[in-house]
């Protein structure tokens, strides 16, 4: 088989929904891709792409659990069949995959010989994706202790820098996300296991789903968008909420669910949008819920109604300029230069920081209306104030707000993850346009630890 017959059958899988777009580049560019060659059908090649670490075994997992419970479609029947004969064999490949990355922490002495064969004794989840969730696992499993871990971290942060301790340190950080990723997660499922006799939990879960995944369409923009209370806006977010309060918990009878206490936190005129607040109250639970309403594009005259995390739609719109426009221009870069350069190297196929847990998400086969940018790990870009200039004309350092979509957090009900930090911008050459520097993933790893550090301790940083 060639190389392009190779791409021919990672496209299969493309169109399976199996693999993406980029993952199915990055099969044909990989130098051994010649491998593909021996392997006879879709099984033997996705089980190749998931050994190369291109495919996360965890993600297949979640895709078989939709296609199981999804509705039918024509890829259906050849998607589930692929995968019930590629997950058991990527079962028993786990320990030979994993312990080639396991052998790799011993020979950056990030474990020892003693962890290495410790965890190999015991049963893996999954097919590892990276040294860094190896490291994770070795964590969360028990094998290292975590004040072991902590002091690793400490120690490698202390060394002198070299091409070794960069390697190493970034390994850690990676790690050590996840590690409070699973503690934050534990949390949760221990503060759900509390409240089993209440129904909050279950309000909170069914905002969270609403607030991520839902949006509605149906207005006609005419002057301007429609106020927050218009019941225009309120009747499909309360309809969906009924909804999907019926599919989790058919055996209850919920009351008509609510949305009080009501604020336009801000009206961007120059775009037609508006951002708001409000209480939404179902079976004597209340919770806070917060959406933006907008046109689809400049062009569409549709208006949709988007669950938004409150921290965002109050960067966004309490700040409105004299043109009518966002405040936070992220000068002298653009928002929208700043949010391009930002999702060049955070795309959708960027591997999050699940992984341990199966990421499959229980809202998602409940929406009937999907937002395909809702769905992202990265949710929404918003830059919060002018940028700080490093290097005239060359350098600029801007604070901006993230909303991440986290797996983890989304399986325990938890809203998306706010992420805040200063991240560094450089001129591409062409006008207009910018890029993050080589510094990016070391701040924006700081930045999330820090964010996960202070939702540990109650929002205390």
């Amino acid at each position: 088989m060639t190389t392009v017959d190779a791409v021919s059958g990672f496209s299969r899988l493309v169109t399976l929904g199996l693999i993406s777009e980029a993952q199915c580049e990055a099969g044909a560019r990989h130098p051994r891709c010649d491998e593909a060659e021996a392997y006879d059908g879709l099984v033997q090649q996705l089980i190749w792409m998931v050994r190369e670490r291109i495919v996360s075994h965890a993600k297949l997992l979640a895709i078989r659990e939709r296609s199981i419970s999804a509705p039918g479609d024509q890829n259906q029947r050849e998607r589930n069949t692929v995968l019930s004969q590629a997950l058991p064999q990527l079962d028993a490949m786990s320990p030979s995959l994993n312990e080639t990355l396991l052998d790799s922490l011993l020979k950056d002495g990030l474990i020892t010989k003693d962890e290495h064969v410790s965890t190999m004794a015991q049963a893996f989840p999954i097919v590892f994706a990276s040294e860094a969730q190896a490291l994770a696992h070795v964590v969360d499993c028990g094998v290292m202790p975590l004040a072991r871990f902590d002091a690793l971290a400490e120690q490698i942060q202390r060394e002198e820098a070299s091409e070794t301790r960069a390697r190493r340190l970034f390994i850690v950080e990676e790690a050590s996300n996840t590690v409070l990723a699973l503690r934050m997660a534990q949390v949760a499922l221990d503060s759900a296991s509390e409240k089993s006799g209440t129904r909050g939990w279950f309000v909170l879960f069914l905002v969270t789903g609403i607030m991520l995944f839902a949006g509605y369409k149906g207005f006609q923009w005419l002057d301007a968008a429609p106020a927050c209370g218009s019941s225009a806006v309120t009747k499909p977010i309360l309809s969906k909420m009924t909804s999907m309060a019926g599919t989790l918990d058919p055996a209850h009878v919920f009351g008509s669910p609510k949305l009080t206490d009501i604020r336009e936190v801000g009206h961007v005129s120059a775009r037609h949008q508006r951002g708001c607040t409000a209480r939404l109250e179902l079976d004597g639970e209340s919770q806070s819920f917060s959406y933006v309403i907008a046109p689809v594009s400049d062009t569409n005259e549709t208006m949709t109604v988007t669950g938004t995390h409150p921290a965002i739609v109050e960067a966004r719109f309490a700040r409105i300029g004299s043109d009518g426009d966002f405040a936070n221009k992220a000068e002298p870069i653009g928002r929208d230069a700043l949010e391009a350069a930002m999702r060049a190297v955070m795309g959708d196929d960027r591997p999050t920081l699940s992984g341990l847990l199966n990421p499959m998400d229980p809202t998602k086969a409940l929406l009937s209306h999907i937002i395909p940018e809702r769905t992202r790990e990265i949710a929404e870009i918003e830059p919060i104030g002018a940028c700080r200039e490093l290097q005239r004309g060359a350098r600029y350092a801007c604070k901006v707000m993230v909303e991440r979509n986290d797996p983890i957090l989304q399986m325990v009900g938890r809203p998306s993850e706010i992420v805040e930090g200063e991240f560094t911008f450089e001129p591409t050459g062409e006008p207009g346009h910018w890029r993050v520097s080589d510094d990016f993933q070391s701040e924006f790893a700081s930045a999330l630890h820090a964010a996960r550090v202070k939702a540990a301790g109650g929002g205390k940083s």
